[in-house]
């Protein structure tokens, strides 16, 4: 690596590098909730996730919608509830899905 000669140099050299590192961060997509709502929803919830706190990202319950994704308070009672109606559809369709059969009895001789 280069060393800086003068400050001029240095300078120069730590404002590209500066201006590097904010460019390539704004070009990075937020695919997070920096803010959330606690007002209840009122399209069909699809499905739910959590997302934890990392800012700019906030702690958030990020509910799918048929109208798109919403940023909801996790504190709120509504979400709360919404969350457990959920995992619990969720539930019911995989007690749906397990079918069991019958043992059979693979020898064709009869019992006693």
């Amino acid at each position: 690596m280069q060393q800086c000669y003068g400050t001029t140099g240095c300078l120069t050299l730590f404002i590209v590098v500066l201006s590097l590192m904010a460019s390539s961060a704004a070009d990075k997509p937020r695919n997070c909730c920096t803010k959330t709502s606690i007002q209840k929803i009122t399209s069909t919830i699809i499905g739910a996730r959590l997302q934890q706190r990392d800012p700019p990202c906030v702690k958030a319950v990020i509910f799918e919608t048929e109208d798109g994704e919403v940023c909801s308070h996790w504190r709120e009672a509504w979400v709360r509830k919404a969350v457990f109606q959920l995992e619990e559809a969720r539930k019911s369709m995989n007690a749906l899905n397990t079918t069991t059969f019958p043992e059979t009895n693979t020898n064709n001789t009869k019992s006693p």
